[in-house]
């Protein structure tokens, strides 16, 4: 008599769920299930679940001993919107591995549209979520009789990478149109599909046609081919190869000629990546001819808390050229950790030159409970045979003794003139010849939160040499936030002043002060005040104090926020100089995943004709058409930017390109959703 098993049974046999998925057991239904040491057997409607992942067949046996399971009979398994049927599964717990014979199903993926049909003798996935198929028959055509299908005896799918076949036919419903002896698919490029051309007219090509050949001859030597003709510059030939030397590392090379110009034109480059131990190299030479005249090559080299970069550019077309070379170490020496920052560049536009120079050192340590370092930096700059240098050198140690943080600085400045200054964005600057900073929270009240800072020192202003010893102070007090006519306001207030003796003083005030008001529903406006000032008698320099510049503005904003849309509207008054800022509009509406629209506006208010708009469409008009673009508006002229049209052809799609910047119109077909079978993955028991 059949025995009707009708509750959950957990496989925990030789803790097998510890051994493979620990919290995750698997949950077995079935009308007759047998435990032993030697096998589980389990027969009649059976239904396992694990995790997302559903298994229904006729039998099932699992051997505790070599974590091999079996699955015959009516076996699907489904995970989400994937569905696999096949004859029998073989499950390698152990390996992480499956293989499913007299496999059929549908399988999709988020960015996938519609799904891919496939049938075939096995279907396998590998530990590292590679994808092997034999005797495969696939299409992403949903009829009954599918307006194309392909046929490959073997089909491998690596996710994020490519895919390959072998002897691949093309049919168009039961019709072979051709064979290949291979079929390869680069995810990176997803549009240079084989024999599928792409149509369209350049500045620098005129009108015309081009298409890929993608060859695989292992996953450590594969490219595509490109054939091309144009208006303008004839035939081109190109062949791009991605490769992977063996205990040196991957890398390629692209050649791309044009031999019926009277001049032979080519753009050449050669990438290489290697590791040597510890080290690992990059390297990449580029060489164009074909539109522009320019050599570009780059090196670099890291290892263990060590790195060396080097890029040099060439373009004569434009008469620019540039170098530059990076140098960063860091190393624990002792209990000093240190690191070491060189970077030097030159760049050449229209015969003149320009020079810049980085070099840092930094050294760190802990001595006690007081945390110490050094600092010393030097810039240089040269333009036009005008140099500017300045050197930076910072010792501090710092310490905290129950809530008072301690701080102790030397800083100060080595320059040779006074351009050196105002090259490098210093107007005056204050050094440290010490200073020592006491700092704690004053007082913590659920009204009011006060913070203070007490510093005393020997300070130097330069550039004007003025020196003198001081006692400065700072309190910064937070008020609660407060309700002020039925909205919110958060304000704080700072209090600061410098003394020189006998009688020399600086002082500032700093005011921010935030309101904020839900005026309707998803409806919010926002006021900001921001106010600083300085005063005093003091020979040293206002703006080389705590104050820095004085200011004294108003900013304001509406927000507008919903379930699928957003705006803001705001602007800025700055009251010490009487101007307002530009009223800007930032506004992003999504109706779905493929119609959604942003916009960022910029309105002059003293001149409402100087507008600046930047936006992007992404549009589904029905469910044949899709409409992207990106447009601007500047200086009272309107450019599109680019724009893009898909039209689905069912199980096809046609685009449509245009492209401003590069003046490029272009028209391609591509089979729909196989582009983007590399982010397929087979459900992972």
């Amino acid at each position: 008599m059949k025995r009707l098993i009708a509750t959950t049974v957990l496989i925990m046999l030789f803790t097998f769920t510890a051994l493979v998925y620990a919290n995750s057991p698997v949950k077995l239904k079935g009308d007759q299930i047998t435990i032993s040491q030697e096998l589980v057997v389990a027969t009649g409607n059976i239904v396992a679940e694990y995790k997302d992942i559903l298994l229904k067949a006729n039998y099932l046996e699992l051997d505790p001993k070599t974590w091999i399971l079996v699955a015959k009979g009516n076996v699907s398994v489904t995970q989400e919107k994937n569905t696999l049927a096949g004859e029998t599964l073989t499950l390698f717990l152990k390996e992480d591995k499956y293989r499913l014979d007299g496999v059929n199903g549908e399988i999709t993926d988020r960015s996938i549209k519609g799904f891919i049909y496939i049938k075939g003798d096995s279907l396998e996935r590998d530990p590292d979520s590679s994808i092997r198929g034999k005797e495969m028959s696939f299409t992403t055509c949903d009829l009954d009789t599918p307006h194309y299908h392909i046929k490959a005896r073997e089909l491998v799918i690596y996710p994020q990478e490519r895919l390959y076949a072998t002897d691949v036919s093309f049919y168009i419903g039961n019709t072979r149109i051709f064979s290949l002896p291979y079929y390869n698919l680069l995810f990176e490029y997803p549009d240079r599909q084989p024999f599928i051309p792409e149509v369209g007219n350049s500045t620098d090509k005129g009108y015309y046609i081009k298409t890929f050949y993608s060859h695989y001859q292992s996953r450590d030597l594969y490219g595509y081919a490109t054939l091309e003709l144009a208006e303008r510059i004839g035939i081109g030939l190109g062949l791009t190869e991605f490769y992977n030397i063996k205990n040196v590392g991957p890398g390629s090379a692209n050649i791309y000629v044009l031999p019926t110009l009277e001049k032979i034109r080519a753009d050449i480059g050669l990438t290489q990546e290697a590791k040597i131990g510890d080290v690992k190299l990059s390297g990449a030479i580029t060489r164009e001819s074909v539109f522009y005249d320019r050599w570009e090559y780059r090196l670099s080299a890291s290892s263990k808390g060590y790195s060396f970069s080097h890029q040099g550019l060439e373009n004569r077309t434009s008469n620019v050229s540039s170098y530059n070379t990076n140098i960063s170490a860091s190393e624990k020496i002792g209990d000093v950790n240190t690191s070491l920052s060189l970077s030097s560049r030159y760049y050449e536009s229209l015969g003149v030159p320009t020079e810049a120079n980085d070099y840092r050192i930094t050294a760190t340590t802990k001595i006690g409970d007081v945390n110490t370092s050094l600092s010393l930096r030097d810039r240089y700059y040269k333009k036009a045979d005008i140099p500017a240098e300045i050197g930076e050198y910072r010792i501090t140690a710092n310490t905290k003794i129950q809530d008072i943080s301690i701080k102790g600085e030397v800083f100060t400045i080595s320059y040779p003139d006074i351009a050196s200054l105002s090259q490098f964005g210093y107007a005056r600057i204050l050094t440290k010849l010490p200073e020592l900073s006491l700092s704690s929270r004053i007082l913590t009240d659920p009204n009011i939160n006060m913070t203070g800072e007490l510093n005393i020192g020997n300070y130097v202003e330069l550039p004007t040499n003025i020196q003198g010893f001081a006692i400065k102070g700072n309190i910064q007090a937070t008020p609660k936030v407060v309700k002020l006519l039925d909205g919110d306001l958060d304000s704080s207030i700072r209090i600061n002043g410098s003394y020189y003796p006998p009688e020399s003083y600086i002082a500032g005030l700093g005011i921010n002060a935030k309101w904020t008001k839900d005026i309707i529903q998803n409806l919010r406006l926002t006021l900001t005040y921001e106010y600083n000032e300085g005063w005093g008698n003091s020979l040293f320099n206002i703006l080389s104090d705590l104050p820095a510049l004085p200011s004294n503005s108003i900013s304001g904003s509406l927000v507008s926020k919903g379930d699928n849309y957003s705006i803001t509207l705001s602007s800025k008054y700055d009251i010490l100089n009487s101007v307002f800022n530009p009223i800007v509009i930032n506004g992003s509406w999504q109706g779905s995943q493929e119609s959604k629209i942003s916009l960022n506006l910029s309105i002059n208010p003293y001149y409402l004709g100087d507008i600046t708009a930047v936006s992007t469409i992404s549009w589904r008009i029905d469910p044949k058409w899709k409409l992207d673009m990106s447009w601007k508006y500047y200086a009272q002229t309107f450019q599109f930017q680019e724009v893009k049209i898909n039209y689905d052809l069912h199980c096809w799609e046609m685009n449509i390109k245009y492209n401003y910047i590069t003046q490029t119109t272009s028209i391609s077909f591509s089979l729909k959703a196989l582009p983007s079978m590399g982010t397929i993955s087979l459900p992972e028991f």
